[in-house]
């Protein structure tokens, strides 16, 4: 029976080597070639070392050699922070090693040692031909984009292959095909499982199995190990602070603010959670229509600032629905799901500007009274008086391109308001709604 002793780099850890005969302990350690402190070889060096594929998997590599009489031995690769391994005097000259634990290298030779772990080595080392570990390349993303409520489809390529410093070498499997699985962090622990099967495709789409926020990688697998993806997440939006007038004069800005906040994933060693961020220069997109049977369009955009912050002010022109829109975001952070407030009313109001031509009279003397509006429409108005309880019609006036005038007799002593009364009306096809203008005095002595 051979005994096989493995050692790690990092903590040491026991592990159980099952034969045929019974379980042995196996531990692993990470030694040089030569141990501190051992004999200068006193037993001539292995030789034949030769490396190949143990298995049809291709999970384990083979290492077999010769030497002059049975003795223990030491086995390591010629690699950066290498597994050492040892074999008892009586076994086999042979020993079978993981894969994985090779893997990640571009030049690696096998070196077996007369020796043992704790008397050191006591030969020089009989070295196997050079051959190299690549891992295949990591997978590189081009787009994330959900297919339904609650899936994704991510999509990627392999990042551009390192050059095979030893093409041709005994381990080399050309036209192998690397696997590919993605691997998400759903739910309150930082955990990441698998949510697509192993696959060459270079794509998956995986259930999103709660709300987002999480985060997901890519993991490339070949015969050496596995290469891994940057981590990309799933993000949410949300608006805050939204304000939308009710109502502005015609030709003024209809002032619209807001602040956007993305909700990403934030994870401890262990507990995991969601919270804000500010969005810095996301677009946000203004829509309108005319009313709730109409279909929407775009009427502008802009930028959050560095906060998340928005602001947006288009010129009103006639009474409309508004709407924020912030789209969906791919970049090199991951996938942010937009966002879309409720449509608001803004109501148009014509500018009314009413007064007397001459203000203050004599009993029985003609006065005027004028109205004026933007925009310059052709409409009827009704100037009215306010007798002390309510407001009164006195007369109607027609305005032309946006101007009316009545004269009448003042035939009242005293002091009294009156204004201009501006029913809806439409203008260059948009709609705007009533307004009177501010009250305006007739003294008459």
């Amino acid at each position: 029976m051979k005994l096989l002793i493995r050692l790690p780099r990092a903590p040491m850890r026991r592990l159980t080597l099952t034969t045929g005969l019974a379980a042995i302990p196996l531990l692993a350690l990470n030694l040089p070639a030569q141990a501190a402190g051992s004999t200068v070889a006193a037993d001539p060096a292995p030789t034949g070392v030769t490396v190949a594929w143990a298995d049809v998997a291709h999970t384990k590599v083979r290492v077999t050699w010769n030497e002059t009489g049975p003795l223990p031995n030491v086995i390591n690769s010629q690699a950066v922070e290498p597994y050492s391994y040892y074999t008892p005097a009586d076994g086999p000259n042979q020993l079978d090693i993981p894969a994985n634990e090779l893997g990640g290298h571009p030049a690696v030779r096998i070196a077996v040692y007369a020796g043992t772990e704790a008397g050191g080595t006591t030969s020089p080392a009989g070295l196997s031909t050079e051959f190299d570990t690549l891992l295949a390349p990591a997978a590189v993303f081009d787009s994330i984009a959900p297919v339904a409520p609650d899936k994704f489809t991510v999509k990627w390529h392999p990042d551009k292959p390192v050059d095979d410093p030893n093409p041709g070498d005994k381990l080399d499997l050309p036209g192998a095909i690397p696997q590919y699985e993605v691997l998400a962090n759903y739910g309150n622990f930082n955990q990441y499982d698998p949510v697509t099967p192993q696959s060459p495709a270079t794509q998956g789409t995986f259930k999103q199995l709660t709300a987002p926020a999480f985060r997901f990688y890519v993991r490339t697998y070949n015969e050496w190990g596995f290469a891994y993806s940057d981590v990309r997440r799933i993000d949410f939006e949300k608006m805050v602070g939204l304000s939308i007038p009710s109502a502005v004069d015609y030709g003024k800005p209809a002032t619209i603010r807001g602040g956007l906040e993305r909700w990403q994933q934030a994870c401890d060693p262990g507990p995991c959670w969601s919270m804000p961020w500010s969005d810095a220069q996301r677009t946000v997109v203004l829509q309108a229509r005319t009313n709730a049977s109409s279909p929407w369009y775009v009427v502008g955009s802009t930028r959050t600032d560095s906060k998340g912050a928005f602001s947006i002010a288009p010129t009103t022109l006639g009474t409309r629905q508004y709407r924020v829109v912030v789209p969906d975001l791919y970049n090199q952070i991951g996938f942010g799901f937009g966002v879309a407030s409720g449509a608001v009313t803004t109501l148009a109001k014509p500018q009314v500007s009413g007064r007397f031509l001459d203000p203050t009279v004599k009993y029985g003397q003609k006065v005027t009274a004028q109205v004026s509006i933007a925009p310059p429409a052709n409409v009827r108005s009704t100037l009215q008086r306010w007798d002390g309880k309510a407001w009164r019609d006195l007369k109607w006036v027609n305005l032309t391109k946006g101007v009316g005038n009545y004269t009448f007799t003042a035939t009242q002593r005293g002091r009294y308001a009156y204004r201009f009364l501006i029913p809806a009306f439409t203008y260059a096809r948009r709609p705007l709604t009533w307004q009177v203008s501010a009250n305006f005095v007739l003294t008459t002595s």
